[in-house]
């Protein structure tokens, strides 16, 4: 992180050298002491910027020739106004500098209202990325921890002390914190990672990956050294690179490699910890696994004691408000049948909370059943968790969902729309979300998963599902496709078969599944038997692969209701064998997620009964740029497209999509534009086009969108104008324009429309003290919004 802790520090010695200047030259008398003024107040309003830039160069390795445009604009301010302290009374000097000092004013204010912004968009995103977690491109960043930890805190002391101790010479030192599934081992390193003493040791040095049960090294070390481009002969050559990293860095650098799983490792002697290993001065690996390394030095993580085992047990199963008391004595018996193991007793006391009395003695008795004939902790804890879910009737919903969960891949964060788009087909959810937002939130109250936190002000306007994700913890997504797994294969309603670096499991000629899940990665062999799927209705593909061919059995899914594609590698996949429109002409949801779209998008816009499209992180190029009239569905109603980086313009074909009711383009930050004919979707009645950071204006023929409800256009930065008849949308109620630092003025018409709620920042809200019937929410700003309050628009180029 040398380049950015360089950036943030040489930022800081040229803005307050620049300030300085001012001031010295403001001390005499001077010619220009209005337009060094002016000068002197953009240099305050600008300076909350570069701590920002600070702020953010810590947590991301920025290459050095981005100072450049940052030093050159205070070096060039800086050598003006030296020289205008030597212009004495030469009139035509006067002049002639005062209005390069103008001019440098202006092109001050507009350099940091475009071109840093867009550079702080870029970081931004990249940091939201870590923070969301998307999917395996997400950044090898620390963690965030979950809810309250009890128990830990001389866990942390002792093995912060091991981490911390001095390496022999140039030995790199690794210490392996050892423990059963549940016990919180990725709690424990996780909470080390925040800790003062070890930021303060490592800075921004901390690299977190996670190994799994089936571990990609090259896919590992592409987000660890988050090079998107990265492309690896082999495991060697992906280790060597890491190693060269590590050497060119020359700080001290701690790797945790969590959840090391036993049958990843092949000789304990040749593991893949020891892959990771380069004898260089500071660099130490932390590790967890189930198993003991005898060779490295090991914390043996122990459960909880007796108090702390009933204090996490009472924290899940109580809330502040008690209905009923319940005997010491039973939450004490309930306590050891969790054999203070932490994920147990979080699990099985989420799902008494709020129980009644009754409830409690029948999971005691549940739980009691049997415990003399469990053999071993895993075991225990297994038996323990499956017969907690007793609780639930066999068919019902909020279980059915809890292994839903397990269609997808381990240690991958959910998308809560992906799950909607599910659950809607599959449970009758609604498709504002309301439902699937209340089954996760059950889910998450009752700790069988866990619902990740989002911006508080994150505006809810296509769905309630918007930007949440949920993660489960390996042992209850294993447990959950336990579950699913009781039945003869040929019999299961929920076929998941995880095929990761194997030929596709033995299967009956013809799979009898609603829903099925097949979870590959690059290594797997594409031998399929010749097998027929007609019964599916939910088809989740989870792989890793520049090139995919689609399962030859897809063409007899006849009752195929939901598709879903996710591509867990960083290279978009190129997907081979897509099915004929009339094979899939049951599909009513399509989510593709980081693929190539051109090979496939005239499949995919033949589907007749298609109504709802996602396209998430996908290369779309000008893949719908020729219009094939007998080929376009006409009644999609629903069209997602998110961080599409090379989406320029609205394709000219989707305008004909005439049934369409919502469309959400986010983060798509090269969308410059919309066709005119954006004005024949006459049916839509939300439009999000949030961070679009490129997007400069909108067409004037959306004056014949008469149902447009709501509209989002949240952080289009260089938005300079909006249509000025847009106050003939009659149906308009909402609109976001929170961070819209490119307009300077709003439309006369809105003063047409009826009563309307706009949700904005303190800056937007000013262009709006003129109008009537206009309810201004304001919201707290987040760091690009910030960055937009401080800098003035009022500029005239």
């Amino acid at each position: 992180m040398a380049g950015g802790l360089f950036l943030g520090a040489v930022l800081g010695v040229a803005v307050t050298k620049l300030s300085d200047v001012i001031i010295d030259v403001l001390k005499k008398p001077s010619q220009f002491s209005s337009e060094l003024t002016k000068i002197r107040e953009t240099i305050t309003r600008i300076k909350p910027i570069f701590d920002e830039i600070e702020k953010l160069t810590k947590v991301l390795d920025r290459p050095k020739h981005e100072n450049d445009m940052f030093i050159a604009q205070m070096k060039g301010a800086e050598a003006l106004i030296l020289k205008c302290k030597r212009v004495k009374w030469n009139l035509y000097k006067r002049y002639s500098y005062a209005l390069k000092l103008d001019a440098l004013n202006k092109s001050m204010l507009e350099f940091f209202r475009f071109d840093v912004q867009l550079v702080m968009v870029r970081d931004q995103k990249v940091i939201m990325s870590m923070m969301k977690g998307d999917s395996s491109r997400s950044s090898c960043r620390i963690p965030s921890l979950k809810g309250s930890v009890i128990g830990f805190e001389d866990r942390v002391r002792k093995l912060k002390e091991m981490v911390l101790k001095d390496s022999v010479g140039d030995e790199c030192s690794v210490v392996v914190v050892s423990a059963p599934g549940g016990c919180g081992k990725t709690t424990l390193v996780t909470m080390l990672c925040h800790d003062p003493e070890i930021k303060e040791n490592f800075g921004g040095n901390i690299y977190f990956a996670t190994i799994s049960d089936t571990p990609n090294l090259k896919i590992v070390i592409k987000n660890l050294l988050e090079r998107k481009e990265a492309d690896f002969i082999n495991d060697d050559d992906a280790i060597n690179q890491w190693g060269s990293f590590l050497g060119e860095n020359g700080s001290e650098v701690l790797l945790v490699l969590d959840d090391v799983w036993p049958d990843s490792i092949t000789n304990l002697s040749d593991s893949i910890i020891n892959r990771f290993k380069f004898n260089l001065k500071g660099y130490k690996i932390l590790a967890t696994s189930r198993i003991t390394f005898t060779e490295f030095n090991t914390y043996q993580l122990k459960l909880l004691n007796e108090q702390d085992a009933t204090t996490l047990f009472n924290y899940s199963a109580f809330s502040e408000h008690v209905n009923e008391y319940i005997p010491y004595n039973l939450v004490d018996k309930l306590v050891k049948c969790c054999k203070k193991h932490p994920l147990t007793l979080s699990v099985i006391g989420g799902l008494l909370k709020g129980k009644p009395l009754v409830s409690w003695r029948i999971m005691l008795n549940k739980l009691s059943d049997g415990q003399q004939s469990v053999l071993d902790l895993h075991q225990s804890i297994e038996h323990c968790l499956a017969r907690s879910l007793d609780v639930f009737e066999e068919e019902s919903v909020i279980k059915q969902c809890y292994m839903d969960l397990g269609l997808f891949p381990e240690d991958e964060k959910i998308s809560a729309t992906m799950l909607m788009d599910i659950w809607v087909h599959l449970y009758n959810h609604d498709e504002h979300g309301f439902a699937t937002i209340e089954r996760l939130l059950e889910l998450s109250y009752s700790n069988l998963a866990t619902l990740l936190p989002i911006r508080i002000d994150s505006p809810m306007i296509a769905n309630y599902c918007e930007e949440k994700a949920v993660i489960q913890h390996d042992l209850m997504r294993m447990l959950a496709i336990r579950l699913s797994s009781q039945e003869p294969i040929e019999h299961r309603k929920r076929l998941i078969i995880n095929a990761n670096g194997q030929d596709l499991p033995q299967l009956p000629h013809t799979i009898n599944a609603t829903i099925l899940s097949i979870t590959t990665d690059e290594r797997f062999s594409l031998k399929w038997d010749d097998i027929r799927a007609p019964q599916v209705e939910v088809f989740v593909l989870n792989f890793m692969s520049k090139v995919y061919h689609l399962q030859q059995f897809m063409q007899t899914m006849k009752k195929l209701k939901v598709l879903i594609i996710t591509n867990y590698g960083y290279n978009f996949s190129d997907l081979q064998n897509f099915p004929s429109p009339q094979s899939l002409s049951c599909l009513t949801t399509i989510r593709l997620e980081h693929v190539s779209i051109s090979s496939i998008s005239t499949s995919i816009l033949g589907l007749e009964n298609l109504r709802k499209m996602s396209l998430i992180m996908c290369k779309i190029g000008d893949s719908f740029d020729e219009y094939i009239p007998n080929k376009l569905t006409t009644t999609l109603s629903e069209m997602e497209i998110d961080s599409c980086d090379d989406l320029i313009t609205f394709p000219s074909m989707f305008c004909n999509l005439v049934n369409l009711r919502k469309l959400i383009i986010t983060n798509c930050h090269e969308l410059s534009s919309l066709t005119e004919g954006f004005g024949n979707l006459t049916n839509l009645e939300v439009l999000r086009l949030a961070s679009c950071s490129d997007l400069k204006e909108l067409p004037e023929s959306m004056r014949n969108m008469q149902k447009m409800r709501v509209i989002d256009l949240s952080d289009c930065l260089r938005l300079k104008k909006l249509p000025w008849e847009i106050g003939e949308l009659s149906s308009l109620r909402m609109i976001h324009m929170r961070g819209c630092t490119g307009l300077h003025e709003l439309p006369l018409s809105f003063n047409d429309l009826g009563s309307l709620e706009v949700v904005c920042d303190e800056e937007i809200a000013m262009l709006w003290r003129d109008f009537k019937d206009v309810n201004v929410q304001l919201v707290e700003e987040d760091r690009i919004a910030t960055l937009s309050k401080i800098i003035q628009r009022d500029v005239h180029v």
